[in-house]
């Protein structure tokens, strides 16, 4: 049996193992299994997946195209029901915006995916339905309009097209 060593990175452990790759004695906290043993942290080389690794200039990219894709989106959605005056069409345009609208963050970024583009896409459509409302409104009712937007706002029916657009949205980026 070999004697005791202590652990290159807890100097005061000691240890009989030894990393696979550089055989530097570590302990057990230190060992990560790893599908040829065990290795030390360095030999490991633990990082993020490359598809969640979203770097700081992505979010800029995911909120223009974001916003860019639910603001056509939420006019497509003001105008078709003038056109078929269903009720349920709204949900059904909601669910394909959503599709639409996460898939062009998600191409636009590369097709990285991750919380803060998913928040960034709730957001997204959240504010193009805002703007798509009110770009709508001032098209039919001309300036006047943006002073009966808290009465639209207000309305519960409203939040319909972006509460499950954003819900689609943000699985599409899960």
């Amino acid at each position: 049996m070999s004697e005791p060593l202590n652990c290159v990175n807890h100097p005061d452990r000691e240890t009989l193992l030894r990393c696979g790759k550089c055989g530097e004695p570590i302990c057990m906290e230190c060992a990560i299994r790893h599908p040829v043993g065990l290795r030390c942290p360095q030999c490991a080389q633990l990082r993020k997946v490359p598809t969640y690794d979203v770097s700081s200039s992505h979010y800029p990219r995911a909120l223009g195209a974001g916003l860019g894709t639910s603001l056509l989106c939420g006019i497509a959605a003001e105008v078709v029901p003038l056109f078929v005056p269903l009720f349920m069409v709204s949900f059904f345009l909601a669910l394909a915006a959503g599709a639409i609208i996460g898939e062009a963050i998600s191409r636009v970024t590369g097709y990285k995916r991750g919380r803060g583009l998913q928040v960034t896409a709730g957001i997204s459509v959240v504010l193009g339905s805002l703007l798509a409302t009110l770009v709508m409104a001032a098209f039919r009712f001309g300036a006047a309009a943006v002073l009966a937007l808290p009465a639209v706002v207000l309305n519960p029916f409203y939040w319909l097209y972006p509460i499950v657009a954003a819900a689609v949205a943000v699985m599409r980026l899960r």
